[in-house]
């Protein structure tokens, strides 16, 4: 029987958005009455339309309700550590599965998960290790970050290429670490500007940094943020200088021709894996870490208007799968 540790709904989880794939809790349906309908709880560190990877990891459990019989109860912007416990334990206490997408919300999930040893805890950051029903399958989202920087290095006019981080969780230093070090590998004298604004949502302190980095020279940025993204571009824009582009997660090439690359992360079929390994009763112990190994998975791409730079971008890609270039501390 599941023992329930019932917290304090906070606001967030009182707008809960409800998705229905399937019949109620506990019925099933289909011939023989032989499927079992799955109680999946999404929390998301962000807003759920968030265009990036927040909107991508609530698509990945939306998408397969249907096929896989899922009753999803979702609770999105969550950043106080406090309405992160809250949130985690409620739907803990109503759902099979909680999946959680956000580094920032591993802790609330160590904290919580060995208080309800039958519901399946799956995070997208590392998690502790030694508690059996919790699980993490996590993008090392720093090592295309170093293909950005290679990449960036040979575009640069001004010598000077910028990082402009979202929240302060490890994939944001992670990434800012190795995008300095693939720029540094191709031009160990290249300037770097490096800022961390707090949010991935925050379109305006995202313009307010850019700003900042093109009045000092930056050329090529990096953009580690998400709503925060248009925020960037109108700087650029209003500084009426060519400055060059990457963001992370999703193709948002057509919003601006600013835009280069991307880090290509496809959320939805990590998640349908999560679902599948799930119901296969094939969950990982501890922390399941992605790279560059599988493109279909992550995938540094350049968009069309740069699709001549793809084949260096796959070679330094190439050489990180193969062991030749290893990614710095902390990185």
């Amino acid at each position: 029987m599941k023992r329930r540790y019932r917290a304090v709904a906070g606001t967030a989880l009182a707008a809960a958005l409800l998705l229905t794939g399937a019949c109620g809790a506990g019925e099933s349906s289909g011939a023989g009455g032989d499927k079992k309908t799955i109680k999946v709880g999404v929390a998301l560190a962000g807003p759920r339309n968030d265009k990036a990877f927040y909107q991508t990891y609530l698509e990945g459990v939306t998408q397969n309700a249907e096929a896989m019989h899922l009753k999803v109860s979702v609770v999105d912007n969550l950043t106080d550590p406090q309405q992160i416990t809250d949130a985690l334990t409620n739907l803990a206490a109503d759902n099979d599965i909680v999946i959680g997408g956000g580094s920032a919300l591993v802790a609330g999930a160590n904290a919580i998960a060995a208080n309800y040893p039958d519901t399946t805890f799956v995070m997208s950051g590392a998690v502790k290790e030694g508690i059996p029903n919790l699980h993490a399958y996590m993008m090392l989202q720093g090592v295309p970050a170093y293909v950005a920087g290679a990449v960036a290095a040979g575009q640069t006019k001004s010598g000077k290429v910028g990082f402009i981080g979202g929240a302060q969780i490890p994939p944001t230093s992670q990434s800012d670490i190795d995008f300095k070090a693939g720029a540094q590998s191709v031009n160990p004298n290249i300037g770097y500007a490096t800022v961390t604004v707090g949010s991935f949502s925050d379109a305006p302190k995202a313009k307010a940094a850019a700003a900042a980095q093109i009045t000092e020279g930056v050329d090529v940025i990096y953009a580690f943020v998400d709503a925060g993204l248009p925020g960037v571009i109108q700087a650029i824009e209003e500084s009426g200088k060519d400055v060059k582009v990457f963001n992370p997660t999703t193709d948002r090439c057509n919003e601006s021709q600013h835009i280069v690359g991307f880090d290509y992360q496809n959320n939805q079929q990590l998640v349908t894996v999560i679902l599948q390994d799930y119901l296969a009763k094939k969950l990982p112990t501890g922390t399941k870490k992605y790279a560059l190994q599988d493109p279909k998975i992550q995938k540094l791409t350049m968009c069309p208007g740069s699709a001549g730079l793809q084949a260096k971008a796959d070679e330094v890609a190439a050489k990180i799968n193969a062991g030749e270039i290893t990614m710095p501390t902390g990185g």
